[in-house]
Formats: C-alpha cells, sequence, structure tokens
C-alpha cells in the first residue's frame, strides 16, 4: 500500500468527521429540538470517535488494503451507523435516538453526497451507471408495487385512508367483515346488530367465538324470544368514528340493522384528527391504494416511534412552526398531559362522526348506542406488564380520566345513550382480563365487555 493510498484513506475519515462537525451545526440552526439532537449526536459520538481513532491508525498499516478518500468516507460512515445502533443499546428510549440521528443524516447525507461526487467527477461512467440502476430499481419498485403490497406487505387490508379489511381474508366476509356469516344470512325478521369499532371490537388476534359481539350474540338471544338475533361485528384495526361512519354509509343498510353499538377506544381521537386531515387532501373517496413507497415510510415512521415522521420534522423546523394549534396533534394520547380545555377542542371531530353515525342509524330505522372503552391504565395499572405503549400511555397521566369526563357531558344532550365501560371493568374481579404484551383484551376481557354491554342495552330497552 503506497503513502499516497494511505493519506486518501485517512483524508477520507477526517473529511468525515469534519463533515458531520459541521452537519451537526447545520442541524442544531434548523430545528428547535438542537439541545437532545445534540446530547444524542454526543450519545453516538463517544462510540463512534474511538473507531475512527482505530481506522486511521489501521490505515498506515499493511492490513489496510487498497484505498482512497472515498473509502475512508464509507468506512467512517459504516462506523457511524455501528455507533449509533451500539448507542441504542445504551439508552431507555431508542426511538427518541433513533428520530434524532435520522433527522442529523437528512443534513449530513448530503454533503457526504457532494464529497463523494467530488471524488468521483472524473469517474463519469461510474457515475451515469450509479445514476442509472437506481431508477431502473425505483421504476421496477413502481410497477411491482401493488401486487407486492396486496401479496406480501399488507396481505389482509386495503390500503386507501379506510384500511378496511380485504373480502374473505383472516376470516372476514363478502364484505370484509369479521363474521362467518354473510349479509344475506340477516333478515328483516331477525334481530340483527351491527358493532363498530376498532381493534378491541374486531380482536382479529382471538378465535372469533369469544369475541365480545359474537358473545354478545349469544347474551341477547334469550332476551328476544320469538327473533333470531344477528350481530355482525364491522371492527377493524384502527378504525374511528370518521371511518366508521363511511362503512356504515357504505355497507350497513345490507345488514337490515335493528341497532347499532359503537365503541370508541382512546386512540380514536388521533385516528379520527388523521383521518380527517387526509379526506380533506385526498377527498372523499380515499384516495385509492397507498403506494410502496408511502407504506415505507409508514414502516419507517413507526420503527422510529411516530405515526408521521415527516410531520415530526416539520413541526421542528425553526422557520415552519405554527403560530395556531396543529390540525393534529404530535402525541397519539395528546389529552393525558395537557389541561382538558386544551384537549376537548379535538375531540369535536370525533363527537361530529358519532353524531352523523347516529344519524345514519336513524335512516336505516335502528337505534344508536355509544359505549367508551377504557384501557388498562384506566383501571388496572397491573395489567399488560410488558405493554411497549407503557411509556406514552402512563397510569399516572394527569389527564386520564379526562375521555370519560368528555362524554358524561356530552351525554345530557345526546338524543342516544352513552355509557362508559370503565367501571363495570373495575368492578369485574377477573384478572388478567388484557394480554401481558399488549393493552388488547384476551377472552376474559371480552367476556366482561360483552356482558356489560348486554347489561346495558337491556336497561336501555334497546333489545326486543
Amino acid at each position: 500500500m503506497s503513502a499516497r493510498e494511505r493519506a486518501g484513506v485517512r483524508r477520507g475519515l477526517l473529511e468525515c468527521a469534519l463533515s458531520a462537525l459541521a452537519a451537526a451545526g447545520v442541524s442544531a440552526l434548523l430545528f428547535t429540538n438542537d439541545g437532545r439532537l445534540l446530547a444524542e449526536l454526543g450519545r453516538v459520538a463517544l462510540l463512534w470517535l474511538p473507531m475512527l481513532v482505530v481506522m486511521s491508525h489501521r490505515a498506515r498499516g499493511p492490513r489496510a488494503g487498497p484505498g482512497l478518500a472515498v473509502r475512508g468516507i464509507a468506512m467512517a460512515f459504516a462506523g457511524f451507523v455501528g455507533a449509533a445502533l451500539l448507542a441504542g443499546l445504551t439508552t431507555g428510549n431508542r426511538g427518541r435516538l433513533a428520530r434524532h440521528v435520522v433527522q442529523f443524516l437528512i443534513v449530513w447525507l448530503p454533503l457526504l453526497a457532494l464529497l463523494t461526487i467530488a471524488r468521483r467527477s472524473r469517474q463519469w461512467r461510474e457515475l451515469s451507471m450509479l445514476g442509472f440502476s437506481t431508477a431502473v430499481g425505483v421504476a421496477a419498485l413502481w410497477l411491482t408495487g401493488p401486487l407486492l403490497m396486496r401479496r406480501v406487505i399488507v396481505p389482509r387490508y386495503t390500503l386507501g385512508v379506510d384500511h378496511r379489511p380485504r373480502p374473505h381474508t383472516g376470516g372476514t366476509n363478502e364484505d370484509g367483515v369479521y363474521s362467518h356469516l354473510g349479509a344475506s344470512d340477516f333478515r328483516d325478521e331477525d334481530f340483527n346488530v351491527i358493532c363498530l369499532g376498532d381493534s378491541f371490537t374486531a380482536n382479529p388476534h382471538l378465535p372469533e367465538e369469544v369475541r365480545w359481539p359474537t358473545l354478545l350474540e349469544r347474551l341477547l338471544q334469550p332476551r328476544a324470544p320469538g327473533r333470531r338475533v344477528r350481530v355482525a361485528n364491522f371492527g377493524w384495526v384502527s378504525s374511528s368514528p370518521v371511518l366508521q361512519a363511511r362503512q356504515l354509509r357504505e355497507i350497513g343498510a345490507k345488514y337490515k340493522p335493528d341497532l347499532v353499538v359503537q365503541a370508541f377506544d382512546m386512540t380514536d381521537f388521533h385516528d379520527d384528527l388523521v383521518a380527517r386531515d387526509r379526506l380533506a387532501r385526498i377527498g372523499a373517496g380515499g384516495g385509492g391504494e397507498v403506494s410502496i413507497f408511502r407504506a415505507f415510510g409508514v414502516g419507517a415512521s413507526l420503527a422510529l416511534g411516530v405515526e408521521d415522521y415527516g410531520r415530526w420534522l416539520r413541526e421542528r423546523l425553526r422557520w415552519a412552526r405554527p403560530d395556531s394549534a396543529p390540525a393534529v396533534p404530535g402525541p397519539r394520547y395528546f389529552f393525558l398531559f395537557q389541561p382538558p380545555e386544551a384537549s376537548e377542542p379535538y375531540f369535536r371531530e370525533s363527537w361530529e362522526a358519532i353524531l352523523e353515525t347516529d344519524r345514519l342509524a336513524r335512516r336505516m330505522g335502528a337505534r344508536h348506542v355509544l359505549f367508551v372503552l377504557p384501557r388498562y391504565q384506566q383501571y388496572d395499572p397491573r395489567e399488560s406488564p410488558r405493554d411497549p405503549e407503557r411509556r406514552v400511555f402512563p397510569d399516572d397521566a394527569p389527564g386520564l380520566l379526562v375521555p370519560f369526563a368528555y362524554f358524561a357531558r356530552q351525554a345530557r344532550t345526546a338524543a342516544f345513550p352513552v355509557h362508559s365501560l370503565r367501571e363495570d371493568f373495575l368492578a369485574d374481579p377477573a384478572f388478567p382480563k388484557c394480554r401481558s404484551d399488549d393493552p388488547h383484551w384476551s377472552a376474559e376481557g371480552n367476556r366482561v365487555a360483552a356482558e356489560a354491554i348486554a347489561h346495558h342495552l337491556l336497561e336501555d330497552a334497546l333489545v326486543q
């Protein structure tokens, strides 16, 4: 290895380190979370700088192999990635570290690209081939994307705004409803119930026979002599009242409902705001299916611990911070950490969608009732000891019971019954009612919900 080559590798390592320092400074100027950003980068630098020293030393010896400045830049960048992964093992909040590292990379990677291109400017053939192969790869993903989305990435759900279950997939019927019965099995002479809700209603992780809508059917049947009770489970993962009203409008009449039971979950406030914001941007049609590139973006955002990393990033640009409240709060459980008067304006979107659901039910000749479902933090914090959401939904948050107070006030003027199931879950001695590693109910929790809902329906004289 010649002295010139060794010097090239060391020069690349040095340029990479200096460009990282410059990028850190620019990032601190661009973003408002500069203190935390620099602190997280410092955690990575404690591991990265010793790596650079070792790499520089090895570039002097016979084991370094041939190398130029570009090789040094690549080696230093690979070392940074490794240092970031190691730093993630030393912190209790890996998502925060990852978010800030990616925030820094958005500034640093263009600088590294400029350094590399400048070094390779005479090798125009290699650069042309790199650009051509990149374009071919993007085109191939674009062409095969719809097939990959349907068959590999998310085979069970459509990927428009509604993201409903696909028909005849994972135990759904022809309408994507979690039921072994089709719409034709719901007859005019039956007492038909539609259950709206999210994953706490759908319960796709459990057999159909232990989900609370199925249990509700069994509990109501003895109370409706002379009529067959049919319950349709319209729930699906991450649905919310805005999307449930769209679903009821499109397919509800096929099930000839006499009663519409709507279950409200603690994620629904935020999900409704997101759904309404997307519908405002792409129209009431839902925008068709999400592209594979959007799916990659969603996956990356979830891996970084936020629902939309692009929105999270834009909110932290110094010149782009809004003067008024954002259309969609960043935290999914925003109501936990702010005064009720700050949260309740955001609740209106969900309440308006619930009122729309009531209007739709009445047009179909059905009654409507709303049940507010508690999370375990709101009735027994011993549940779900391995739930990863504990850090974002702590059981000692000041706004823990704000949603129940809000719905209690709304119930005074509503034309339909509104019930909280928190008291029912508090009163039932069964333990545990949830899975150990996430907040969704076990079969026992579904039993408690079904019995409580049946009790309230009978008390309200909603079962004929």
